[in-house]
């Protein structure tokens, strides 16, 4: 499960219950999330400045884009770090006499 995003509709019921003030909490079980998914999407819809009336006029299409086209667009700087490592690794090993260990 991990790794997948959630439908449109789950999306805009994690929204409008964090608008009528239900805790992540009590959203993440009601929708059976995980609080990390819930926290994740509420810090990107806080992030955006949106309202009610904005996620209700968007259609389904739009919404999918703006909320989760921005959270694939962030990376972490650890992450940033890892694809670093990860190439100048890959290219080290394929010298002769270098292994995992040496590295």
């Amino acid at each position: 499960m991990a790794g997948k995003t959630v439908t449109i509709n789950k999306l805009r019921k994690i929204l409008l219950l964090h608008i009528e003030g239900k805790s992540k909490r009590f959203i993440s079980t009601y929708l059976q999330l995980s609080r990390n998914t819930v926290k994740k999407y509420i810090r990107t819809f806080t992030q955006l400045k949106l309202t009610l009336e904005d996620i209700n006029s968007l259609e389904n299409g739009e919404l999918a884009d703006l909320i989760l086209s921005s959270e694939e667009k962030r990376v972490s700087p650890r992450v940033k770090t890892a694809h670093v490592f990860f190439k100048y690794a890959e290219k080290e090993l394929k010298r002769t006499g270098v292994t995992r260990m040496v590295l």
